[in-house]
Formats: C-alpha cells, sequence, structure tokens
C-alpha cells in the first residue's frame, strides 16, 4: 500500500472510489458541485487515524481548504454527505428534510400530512423512523373512497437516534 504524509496510508482505491461515486465526482456542497475534487477526512486524520467510508466526502479544494480552517463546519459537512448518500441511497431529499425538521422540534411535535401523499415518505416510515397517526381518531373524510381527513407524522425514537447520529457525530 502506498503511502502519503509520512506514516499515512492512502485511502484505498475501492474506498475511494465509492467516495467520489457517491458524489457524482463532484464537490459534495450542493451549491458548489465543482469537478475537481479531492478526498476530506470530516474528523482530522490527525484524530482519527483511519480511512473510513462515514468519515470521508469529496470536496473541492476550495471548500476543502474552507473545511479545513473550519469555514464549513464537521455537522455540515456530515449533513452534506447524508443528503448525498440519500440521493442515491435508501430515503429521499423529501424524508430526510421531514426527519430533520423534525428533529429540531421537542419530542412529540408532529407534522400535519395529507394521507394520500404518505408514499413519498413511505421508506422511512418502514425503517421505523417516521410514523404515522390518525390526527382525530375515529373522525374520516371519505371522498369518492379516498381518505381525505389529514394524519400526523412524527418521528420516532429510532428516528430522532439516527437523525442524531447524523448531525451529532464528533470525536
Amino acid at each position: 500500500m502506498s503511502t502519503t504524509e509520512g506514516d499515512r496510508p492512502a485511502i484505498p482505491a475501492e474506498l475511494r472510489r465509492r467516495i467520489l461515486v457517491e458524489a457524482g465526482h463532484r464537490c459534495a456542497i450542493p451549491t458548489c458541485r465543482y469537478i475537481d475534487v479531492e478526498i476530506h477526512h470530516i474528523v482530522d486524520w490527525a484524530k482519527c487515524r483511519e480511512h473510513e467510508y462515514d468519515n470521508l466526502i469529496a470536496l473541492c479544494p476550495n471548500c476543502h481548504g474552507m473545511a479545513g480552517r473550519g469555514e464549513i463546519d464537521r455537522k455540515s459537512l456530515r449533513t452534506y454527505k447524508a443528503n448525498l448518500r440519500y440521493l442515491t441511497d435508501k430515503f429521499s431529499q423529501v424524508e430526510m428534510d421531514i426527519m430533520f425538521d423534525l428533529y429540531k422540534e421537542p419530542p412529540g411535535r408532529c407534522y400535519t400530512w395529507i394521507p394520500q401523499l404518505t408514499i413519498l415518505i413511505n421508506r422511512s416510515i418502514q425503517a421505523g423512523y417516521l410514523a404515522v397517526m390518525t390526527s382525530r381518531p375515529g373522525f374520516h373524510t371519505i371522498v369518492g373512497g379516498m381518505q381525505m381527513s389529514p394524519v400526523e407524522v412524527h418521528l420516532t425514537p429510532s428516528g430522532r437516534s439516527f437523525v442524531a447520529s447524523l448531525s451529532d457525530s464528533d470525536l
């Protein structure tokens, strides 16, 4: 294995490829998306001394420098990485936005939701991160065979833990 910076091993080719593919070979910062990218450790190499997928993100030289100087903080980098991951992975941007928004609210707060749109958040419901409940039990308005009464979308304790792992992780 080749090394860089003295005793620091190079990022394995397969891991590097995975990070680049995740970002579409562009900077992970959505307002940048420049095509000349480098791999950045979210938690500095000096602290973690490992190359791990969850701690690596593709950044252009400018954004890499800003992250290195602390002008782009770790929580932001983790959020950018999560957004990239879920663009191509399990959850939609709508699901991620709802989970992050509800996470900012006190536990028990909810969104009022149209039942027909539940399909947009189905994957996060199946994962146990969001739960849909009838807003007024026993009261249903049915029009043309479709339920029209709003429902409530809640962030479950599992969902809260999931979002916390993305937003509060630091070494």
